[in-house]
């Protein structure tokens, strides 16, 4: 890590370090509280700093007592919160909000994960594809459901795009990277994180390709990317467990950005399956979302500004009615 970098995480830091300590002192004597904290998708490498906080004892000393599972889209994490079959989930921003404005579900924001959005469209340079102009005549893959499939709808509407005329074919998450690589498909839906992986798997079997990305949110559709979310009733019942929950994450996720490769030796240790490699590129590329200025008010936090920002693209985007006031869909007090 650069050192300008390091001074910049090394402010935000700074930010969170008092609160950090007042979570875990209010908690102390507390009896220990099991929560459940659902991710987004399957174990990678951006839940490490997670994994780092059990390892490291940060939920322990908070007296949680912390489950992680593994999610099934961002979608259905939003769901499992609002029915309190999970007390925390890792979920995409756009997508919570768009649910609690459609579906009035009682989610909210606590802490941001993302300092921008990762979710877009991987596609080869080869393709010709340069701008959202140029996808129109191009054929696109994607999954059913999910997060970048969920705001493909902003997109376009963000690029005045006529999706007429984009060949859309729904597979398999799994089967994006054999198409996009022997040309069945130009570019397909993707977080921007799979980039590395994609690019490697043309290297190592000799695929003449370069892998690009395009994010949605460097085109039209600037949002917070995913997000620690929670249900109302807990932030109302129980404050003191919420600042403590969210606490002890951002530590994890400070220590994960600090010592990358310690962390993939923790989330590896705890899920043999993991790929270190893979999961290290993944950490990074969450920690290339955090701009200095976001990393001065410190990490985790989500700005009235920024959120007012995230707000307004997505409701004009999917056309969707704007909400009061900001505060139903998110609580910065626990980042601070």
């Amino acid at each position: 890590m650069g050192s300008k970098l390091r001074l910049c995480l090394a402010a935000g830091f700074f930010f969170i370090l008092p609160a950090l300590t007042m979570g875990v002192v209010s908690s102390a004597d507390a009896q220990t509280k099991e929560v459940t904290l659902a991710l987004d998708w399957m174990i990678n490498g951006t839940h490490s700093p997670y994994y780092v906080a059990l390892d490291k004892g940060y939920y322990k000393d908070a007296g949680l007592n912390v489950e992680i599972v593994r999610g099934y889209g961002s979608g259905d994490t939003v769901k499992k919160v609002a029915a309190k079959r999970a007390t925390f989930g890792i979920c995409d921003f756009a997508t919570m909000v768009t649910s609690v404005i459609r579906e009035k579900t009682p989610d909210k924001a606590v802490a941001a994960v993302y300092g921008k959005a990762m979710l877009g469209i991987l596609y080869t340079k080869e393709s010709g594809i340069k701008a959202p102009k140029d996808l129109e005549g191009k054929k696109l893959g994607r999954s059913a459901s999910g997060a970048s499939v969920n705001m493909f709808p902003a997109f376009i509407g963000a690029n005045n795009l006529d999706r007429s005329k984009i060949s859309e074919v729904v597979v398999d998450a799994t089967s994006f990277l054999p198409m996009l690589l022997s040309g069945q498909v130009d570019a397909v839906l993707e977080q921007s994180i799979h980039r590395g992986r994609f690019q490697k798997a043309a290297d190592e079997g000799g695929r003449k390709v370069t892998i690009m990305s395009m994010l949605y949110s460097d085109f039209g559709l600037r949002t917070y990317g995913n997000v620690i979310s929670t249900h109302h009733d807990l932030i109302e019942k129980e404050p003191n467990m919420v600042r403590d929950f969210v606490q002890a994450s951002l530590k994890g996720l400070a220590y994960a950005f600090e010592h990358p490769d310690e962390a993939m030796s923790i989330i590896a240790k705890i899920n043999p399956q993991i790929t270190k490699d893979r999961a290290l590129e993944e950490l990074l590329a969450v920690k290339a979302t955090w701009s200095e200025d976001m990393l001065k008010a410190g990490l985790g936090y989500m700005s009235p500004e920024m959120t007012e920002i995230s707000v307004d693209n997505i409701v004009k985007a999917l056309k969707l009615q704007k909400p009061e006031s900001i505060d139903l869909v998110y609580d910065n007090r626990f980042a601070k």
